[in-house]
């Protein structure tokens, strides 16, 4: 059987219930913590990413004050978790790079300074309360899908606009607030994967989210002291494979953007 428009599309009240379903499971990878650290960290930082980014789909049915209280817990709740998971994926980089590059072992140098602790459980659990609390405060329900998909269109817009920037320049800044907005369409396309096109968009906004967080994780790399040393090999290494992903995002980001910001709102809207 042919299912409903409203079972379909996403209206206030399903927003509402998604974003209450990724807080309590955010608190069970809280729990899980103690026994399953690495996946239940990764499972928590990605849960926090897709309510940030669902948030932004409700912001008309949500106060101003409220929303960046919501944020500034999620933030808090990501930061907690981000040394450790920082740590391991520079470490899995760093022996990517020794075998692809063909490296001696000496020539791999050490992550130093890295103090790894346990995330803070019980103030997680509170953090996530919290934020469970001020969506039951909120109006969301109350949104219409075309109130939905016009922040939709906004986000779109936005990322369209920084990829713009991004064929300009390299500036690590621009390309950091590009991958967000990225990771942003990719975790609505998810809740939204009704839409004509929507399934296209979910593969290229994931692999362009994927090249642009790998490119991220070697900016940062190359701001460690054991990797800047003057005739360090790792110098070269670094800039090549940047350069090489650099082709690579601008051109997944021509694909997934390529609708012009008008066409991409119109498009999405007559599917309401």
């Amino acid at each position: 059987m042919k299912q409903s428009r409203d079972s379909e599309g996403l209206p206030g009240r399903k927003l509402k219930r998604l974003l209450h379903q990724l807080c309590e499971r955010a608190q069970d990878d809280v729990r899980r913590i103690s026994t399953h650290e690495e996946s239940a960290t990764h499972q928590l930082r990605l849960r926090v990413k897709k309510m940030m980014a669902l948030l932004r789909l409700a912001n008309v049915g949500i106060e101003k004050h409220t929303l960046q209280a919501m944020r500034q817990l999620l933030r808090a709740v990501k930061n907690a978790c981000a040394g450790n998971r920082e740590y391991v994926v520079q470490s899995r980089l760093i022996d990517k790079l020794t075998r692809r590059f063909h490296l001696a072992p000496k020539h791999r140098p050490q992550l130093m300074g890295q103090v790894l602790k346990a995330p803070p459980i019980s103030e997680l659990h509170h953090q996530l309360y919290a934020v469970g609390q001020l969506i039951d405060s909120t109006c969301i329900q109350l949104l219409s899908e075309e109130q939905i998909l016009a922040q939709h269109a906004r986000c779109y817009r936005k990322g369209r606009q920084l990829m713009k920037q991004a064929c300009e320049t390299t500036d690590k800044r621009t390309l950091h607030r590009w991958r967000h907005r990225v990771k942003d369409l990719y975790f609505q396309t998810l809740a939204l994967s009704h839409l004509r096109g929507a399934q296209r968009r979910i593969r290229r906004a994931r692999r362009l989210g994927q090249i642009l967080g790998r490119d991220q994780d070697l900016a940062n790399l190359a701001t460690e002291p054991a990797f800047a040393m003057r005739r360090s090999p790792w110098v070269q290494v670094i800039h090549e494979h940047r350069d090489h992903l650099r082709e690579r995002y601008l051109a997944f980001g021509h694909k997934l953007f390529a609708p012009p910001g008008t066409s991409f709102s119109g498009k999405i809207m007559n599917c309401a």
